[in-house]
This record gives C-alpha cells, sequence and structure tokens, in this order.
C-alpha cells in the first residue's frame, strides 16, 4: 500500500509540474538579441529577394505577362486576387521592399512586419510556378515575425541589431523578450527535415543512393564548377546521397540536444551550403539559416555581435 501511495504522489509530482515546464518552454524571458539577429537576417532576405524579382515583374506579374491572372484557392490569402492592375503590382513589390528595410533598421517593425507577411504572400501567390523551398520558408518566417509583431510590445521589436546603448554609453544591451518565436521557429525547422526524409525515400533514386548524382547533373541547376569526378563517380554518388539522408534523419536529435546542438549547427549548414554552392536554389540557404539562428544561445550571439 505504502508503495502504491508512493507510485501515486511521484506522478501527481510529475504531472503538477508538466504546466510549469510547458509555461516553461514557451513563454519564458530571454535576451532579445537571438531574435533581432533572426529579424535583420530575414529583413536583408527578403529585401534581396524583392529586388531579385524586379527585373521580371512584367514577366510574371503584369497583365500582358505569363500569368496575367493567377488561380486562388479559397484558402489562399494575396492582394492579386482583388487588385489585378500592373499599378497594384508595383505597389505591393514596393511595400515589400520599404517593410524589408524596417526589418533590417529595426524601426517601425510592429507596422512592417505584417505588411512584409502581405506584401510576401501577395508577391508569392501571384507567380507560385515560379517559386522554390527557400522561397516558401520566407514566407512562413514572415508570417512568425507578423504574428509576433501583433502580439508583443515595440519594445522587444525596434532593437538595433547591436543593442541600445546603456548607462555608460556603450552598446550591446538588449531587452527580455518571450521566446514562444523562438520556440516556433525551432520547431518549425526540425519538422521539415523528418518530413523530407519521409518524402525522398517515396522515390527509388534515394533508396539505390544515387539522387546526389542525378541533381549534380542538372545543368539547369547548375551554379559553380564540380569535379567531373564528382558528378561521375558511383561510389561517392552513394555516399553523398547516404550521407545526406543520415544528417537529415539526425539533425532533429543533434539540435535539440544540448551537449551536441553546435555539431548539428555546423553540419546543418555546411549540407545547405555545398547544395547551394552546387545547384541554384534561390534563397534557400539563407531561409534555413534563419531557422538554426534560432537555437543559438543569446550570450552567443551577444559575444559574436560586440
Amino acid at each position: 500500500m505504502s508503495a502504491g501511495s508512493g507510485l501515486v504522489g511521484r506522478v501527481r509530482s510529475w504531472l503538477a509540474r508538466v504546466p510549469r515546464a510547458w509555461s516553461r518552454f514557451w513563454f519564458s524571458g530571454a535576451s532579445a538579441s537571438t531574435l533581432t539577429l533572426m529579424r535583420t537576417l530575414l529583413g536583408f532576405s527578403t529585401l534581396a529577394w524583392a529586388l531579385s524579382i524586379a527585373p521580371d515583374l512584367r514577366t510574371f506579374y503584369f497583365e500582358d505577362g505569363l500569368i496575367p491572372a493567377p488561380r486562388y484557392a479559397d484558402y489562399r490569402l494575396g492582394l492579386f486576387q482583388w487588385f489585378t492592375s500592373d499599378a497594384m503590382v508595383v505597389v505591393v513589390w514596393a511595400a515589400m521592399i520599404v517593410a524589408s528595410l524596417t526589418l533590417l533598421a529595426g524601426r517601425g517593425v510592429r507596422i512592417g512586419a505584417p505588411l512584409l507577411w502581405l506584401a510576401t504572400i501577395s508577391m508569392q501567390q501571384g507567380a507560385v510556378t515560379a517559386l522554390n523551398a527557400g522561397d516558401l520558408l520566407l514566407r512562413i518566417w514572415t508570417g512568425y515575425f507578423a504574428l509576433f509583431a501583433v502580439l508583443t510590445p515595440s519594445r522587444f521589436l525596434d532593437v538595433p541589431l547591436f543593442g541600445h546603448r546603456g548607462p555608460d554609453g556603450a552598446r550591446g544591451e538588449y531587452p527580455t523578450a518571450p521566446t514562444w518565436l523562438i520556440r516556433l521557429a525551432q520547431i518549425q525547422l526540425t519538422v521539415i527535415y523528418p518530413a523530407t526524409v519521409i518524402a525522398k525515400l517515396d522515390g527509388d533514386t534515394w533508396r539505390e543512393g544515387t539522387a546526389a548524382l542525378y541533381a549534380l547533373g542538372l545543368q539547369d541547376f547548375e551554379r559553380f564548377w564540380v569535379p567531373s569526378f564528382l558528378r561521375e563517380n558511383l561510389v561517392l554518388g552513394n555516399l553523398m546521397t547516404w550521407f545526406t539522408l543520415g544528417v537529415e534523419l539526425a539533425l532533429p536529435f543533434l539540435l535539440w540536444t544540448r551537449r551536441t546542438r553546435w555539431v548539428g549547427i555546423v553540419l546543418g549548414i555546411a549540407m545547405h551550403a555545398g547544395v547551394d554552392y552546387t545547384m541554384r536554389l534561390g534563397f534557400f540557404l539563407p531561409a534555413m539559416s534563419i531557422g538554426y539562428l534560432s537555437f543559438v544561445r543569446p550570450e552567443v550571439v551577444e559575444r559574436a555581435l560586440a
């Protein structure tokens, strides 16, 4: 009887700690340095994305372009399903530029972040056939930051990259901000990898170990020179293919374990940088890097920025 009572007591104690742990995980405060660095990289990435599509506005968005009337499903948002003029395309594109600058500069983020999300989703839904996974991930990050901007005070948003000036005039002071946006980014990043592995294993080339060779052989996507022995060697192709699958399977465990977190960060970014070197994948590398920044502790960010 006493043993049973002891077990019941331990279970009750554990259950009583669950709400506290849940609240601490999502809503505990931390220095806004990591959040500020993520915001800055997002502003830079969306600004670069907007500038990169400037030469193709007429091709993909104007009424005499390739996609003059994009189809919108009921669940999709986007200003161009109601405003279809060429002038509106230019206005939304310009709004995306201005909103990106607010995130980059850390000024007016409370208005700039929702505006950036609306402009980004409108530009992307207006030309879905021209998008890749990096573009979609940028849209997800803008959505998260827009939600955070609406729900939190401006003092957590309008923070310079190198921090506010302290009483002694030195820079580097950051406010203590809620961490739930960081948690969303961490979960979003780690969910990507098992979902990707499941999708890849549905194809024969990944199971056979030849997917990397096929990818290196796509001349339309080629970015920089790759030695021929990498393109044609079956053994190396097998190793690259299965190494990619192994890293993607291991990354969620590496990133969520404190002792191996930096191993996961280095492996993940190195893998994406290698792919970005060989293939034209748009803004996939900076978009993934935003997620990896969420795993960097604030004190590390502050030391780096100092």
